[in-house]
């Protein structure tokens, strides 16, 4: 099992190139007046890479060395010392150039793949997935390329490295679901009689709950004994289907809530796989703000409505 490391989301930033089309005359707009031309894919794109810039730009500088100790003489040497550098500022302008590039209607491709056979048979399979399927499926395309380019830039940040590692989990299941979405279906098998038999009587579907920081997607150890219960219950009930189910609270804009939500669902299915449930029995999906189990305000922050529930399924 992996062990994920708790982190937080920022609220969305966009480039000062797109906010500010002419100063002298418009003046800065607003993220909500700013659109983005193109295909389907290409505004899938500039979304998904505007979210990812804005969380690595929110991301704390690493903390500088120790100078040679306190008193006197290391105060002196402190005052020839600069801050240090911020790593995600880098990883922060090759996204939000992307997003310039996604917004005025181009489609960038993904970021070169590491140089291990691994990672260059993951992009290459990628870009297979993204061939076949950005014209039907352009969000999951979208959200597929999105999660490579994060766990890309990020491994080469050292304040980014739990970003890039949630990134890397993500992807597991939106290239899955890419790739699934974009085969044709089989066709239907042709029915063979067989004789009446004894129906045993359905176990009783059963839901658990896993739930997360604000503007999180990270497992607490509190959602990891659920899951395990989760996993030891199917086996002993026999149930063969699993749902997944991401919400959020009503913080924050319906569309980030969506994102936050899928997120939240592929982490516990990842999860699951983990411990030992099949991919392909397991159905997940984000409904963001749409479904809360508190009801409240737009603008609220309720802890229990930032939530994934897990469903067994005879």
């Amino acid at each position: 099992m992996r062990l994920l490391i708790r982190f937080s989301g920022p609220r969305r930033l966009v480039s000062l190139s797109l906010l500010c089309a002419s100063l002298a005359l418009a003046g800065c707009m607003s993220d909500e007046d700013l659109t983005a031309s193109g295909s389907p894919f290409s505004q899938a794109l500039f979304t998904d890479y505007t979210d990812l810039a804005s969380q690595a730009a929110a991301a704390p500088a690493p903390q500088a060395v120790d100078n040679g100790g306190s008193g006197f003489f290391g105060d002196l040497l402190g005052v020839f010392d600069s801050s240090p550098d911020n790593p995600a500022d880098a990883v922060a302008s090759a996204l939000r150039a992307k997003a310039n590039r996604a917004a005025a209607g181009e489609e960038p491709g993904p970021e070169a793949a590491p140089g291990d056979a691994v990672s260059q048979g993951l992009r290459a399979r990628l870009v297979r997935a993204i061939a076949q399927g950005k014209g039907q499926f352009p969000e999951q395309a979208a959200r597929a390329q999105a999660d490579f380019d994060c766990w890309v830039l990020d491994r080469g940040a050292v304040n980014l490295a739990n970003e890039g590692q949630a990134c890397r989990t993500a992807l597991n299941t939106s290239l899955v679901a890419l790739e699934n979405g974009a085969r044709p279906a089989p066709p239907p098998l042709r029915p063979v009689p067989v004789a009446a038999a004894p129906v045993a009587a359905a176990p009783a579907p059963a839901d658990y709950t896993a739930y997360f920081d604000l503007d999180s997607w990270t497992l607490t150890a509190e959602d990891l004994a659920v899951i395990t219960n989760v996993i030891d219950t199917a086996r002993a009930g026999g149930q063969a289907h699993i749902t997944v189910v991401g919400h959020t609270d009503t913080s924050g804009s319906a569309a980030f809530n969506k994102r936050l939500s899928v997120k939240r669902a592929n982490v516990v299915v990842e999860a699951l796989v983990d411990m030992g449930a099949r991919r392909a029995a397991i159905q997940a999906s984000g409904v963001g703000e749409t479904d809360l189990a508190v009801q409240t305000a737009d603008g609220v922050k309720e802890a229990k409505n930032r939530r994934t529930v897990i469903g067994l399924q005879p």
